[in-house]
């Protein structure tokens, strides 16, 4: 789609540019430029190969290169000066496409020479200069491993003071682990010492100069004007350059602002199933791993890490089916959710698993529902073992109940069902089967209260009672 939009408008200009005093040219390769201004450098840089090669025509060349690097000269998008280098370099530096007066080529070699050193995504450039002690310094090495601001600045620039006022405030904040060199570009030291003293930060920049220019730092960094200011990474990479105070904020704001962390990663997965390998086998394995990770983190002074190792380990109990797992997730829980702050994400979820898993609890009486399914126990001379129909859950009889809520096609159903026949056969036993496929068909007023009553979010699920009717287990992994 692109490319013919390109075509298009150099069939157009090719056509009726002149013939229509340029301003068509003007209007539609302005608009072409626009619709790439989100692209990236590499893709304008293409982009703008193509339109000027599509013109055959020398004087339609020219003006569409003239215009095209005119519009990346001044741009307002930090680093679209590089294209217009590259554009020099590729067209113009090689007599392809020329300037309409040689002292505009004369000025457009000087911006090459002046900036192609200091391009965003390249290797900021090493400069040595005198601190206030006459001290050589070279910044780059002195902060390396960490980030750094250069703000190049004369004490007769306007514009310098502003920005001077608006640095001194976001340097007084002290809230970026960043190191601020103020550097004069000029000579005169009584100038740059009333300077420091009124305009810039007196704690929290390192002052550096040149007077004798033997860094080359005009050039090297482009400072054909002031104020000129860079943000450089810890690699020496320039990630910013001819910054106002407001936009190296943003860059700051947006490199520092606190990182979402994923939960649930593959790595964090792999490291549990190491720690429970064959399972978990006991809720108190859950808190003691629990337990490792807090006196790692926590203890330590480290409650970031302890709130992403804490969260990452509840997502994994999330998945984790059984008896153990569950009983282990409940503990973990009000031990190490509950108690602490966490992100929303957790304190959300752990709500969630919280309230399921304290649903029916044990020592309590069950849930005094009527609820349809299929009473197995022994049979004798005066009833059948087996009988369909509602039956109250608090009033099954016997010493022993199980209450098994199960759905068709579930593998771990199918096996709890196939030992029934062994378990009714001790006197005493009852367990009451609930198909809750059937429930939501047939009784779903049944199917809403068993939910509301018990943590059906994984099936089977199988509680057991005694003889009056009170949760002994929960979670349980089998009928015994």
């Amino acid at each position: 789609m692109k490319r013919l939009l390109t075509y298009l408008c150099a069939l157009f200009f090719a056509v009726s540019a002149f013939a229509q005093g340029g301003e068509a040219l003007s209007a539609k390769l302005g608009e072409y430029l626009a619709s790439l201004e989100r692209e990236t450098l590499e893709v304008k840089e293409k982009e703008c190969d193509f339109l000027i090669s599509t013109c055959k025509d020398s004087l339609i060349r020219q003006e569409v290169a003239l215009r095209i690097y005119d519009h990346y000269i001044g741009s307002k998008i930090m680093g679209d000066e590089s294209v217009a280098i590259y554009i020099y370099d590729k067209w113009f530096a090689p007599g392809k496409v020329s300037f309409k007066t040689s002292l505009d080529g004369m000025n457009a070699k000087i911006f090459a020479d002046f900036n192609r050193s200091s391009l965003i995504g390249k290797q900021a450039p090493e400069i040595v200069l005198r601190d206030l002690n006459d001290e050589k310094i070279n910044p780059l090495k002195a902060s390396e491993g960490r980030w750094k601001v250069f703000f190049f600045y004369d004490t007769s620039c306007a514009t310098c003071k502003i920005e001077s006022v608006l640095l001194k405030n976001l340097v007084q904040e002290n809230k970026y682990p960043v190191d601020f060199y103020a550097i004069y570009t000029g000579d005169n030291e009584a100038s740059w010492a009333r300077y420091r003293a009124t305009s810039l930060p007196t704690e929290g920049v390192i002052h550096l100069w040149d007077p004798s220019m033997e860094s080359d730092f005009l050039r090297k960094y482009g400072i054909l004007q002031t104020p000129g200011m860079f943000l450089i990474g810890p690699s020496g990479i320039i990630e910013g350059r001819k910054l106002d105070t407001a936009a190296l904020q943003t860059l700051l704001d947006r490199e520092f602002a606190p990182k979402e962390y994923e939960y649930a990663s593959d790595e964090s997965k792999a490291l549990f199933d190491e720690l429970f390998e064959g399972g978990i086998s006991s809720p108190e394995e859950v808190v003691s791993v629990a337990d490792y990770f807090a006196s790692e983190t926590l203890e330590k002074g480290d409650s970031l890490l302890f709130r992403h190792v804490s969260g990452d380990l509840l997502y994994y109990l999330s998945s984790q089916k059984g008896h153990a797992s569950r009983k282990g997730t409940k503990l973990f829980i009000e031990k190490y959710i509950l108690p602490f702050e966490t992100d929303p994400e957790i304190s959300s979820l752990a709500g969630l698993m919280y309230q399921l898993l304290s649903k029916c609890p044990e020592g309590e009486v069950v849930p005094s529902l009527s609820l349809h399914g299929e009473l197995h126990r022994k049979p004798c001379l005066f009833r059948k073992g087996t009988k369909a129909g509602s039956f109250k859950l608090d009033k099954l009889g016997g010493k022993k109940s199980f209450i098994v809520f199960y759905t068709s096609g579930c593998g771990s159903c199918e096996e709890i069902l196939s030992s029934v026949g062994g378990v009714v056969s001790q006197r005493g036993v009852n367990v009451l089967l609930v198909d809750m496929d059937e429930l939501f068909s047939s009784y779903p007023q049944e199917a809403k209260a068993a939910l509301d009553a018990f943590d059906l979010s994984s099936l089977p699920f199988i509680i057991s009672l005694d003889g009056k009717g009170a949760v002994t287990d929960k979670y349980l992994d089998s009928l015994e």
